[in-house]
């Protein structure tokens, strides 16, 4: 048994930050074990992750961290990351990605969750 750290990403624009436009972009999602659940972290799973999917790392030099938090997500803690194209404005944000600790026992995982205990 042990503790580790999974990252959830949904892409809703792969291939937006190579091919700006108005071009049909897939939605794609992912999860990966992560050393932690550090915002550079993730951004790199998340670059890391584009480029497998085929988008370039020029394409991605723009990618931000939003701000306000998008209705794509309910997961507190979600972290949204965008990048828009030259005369482009989408909609809809790059990925989200949200990491929680999980439990890996043998090949299998189980998400754990804080209880409050009061009293």
């Amino acid at each position: 048994m042990e503790l580790v750290t999974l990252a959830h990403i949904t892409f809703f624009r792969v291939g937006s930050a190579s091919r700006p436009g108005m071009a049909r972009h897939n939605e794609v999602n992912r999860v990966k074990v992560v050393r932690d659940a550090d915002v550079e972290t993730l951004r790199e799973l998340v670059a890391g992750l584009a480029e497998e999917l085929g988008e370039s790392r020029e394409g991605l030099r723009g990618m931000w961290v939003e701000n306000v938090p998008f209705h794509y997500t309910q997961q507190p803690g979600a972290i949204v990351f965008n990048i828009q194209g030259p005369n482009v404005q989408y909609g809809s944000p790059y990925a989200v990605c949200y990491a929680h600790p999980a439990l890996k026992i043998a090949e299998r995982y189980f998400k754990l969750e804080e209880v409050s205990v009061v009293g």
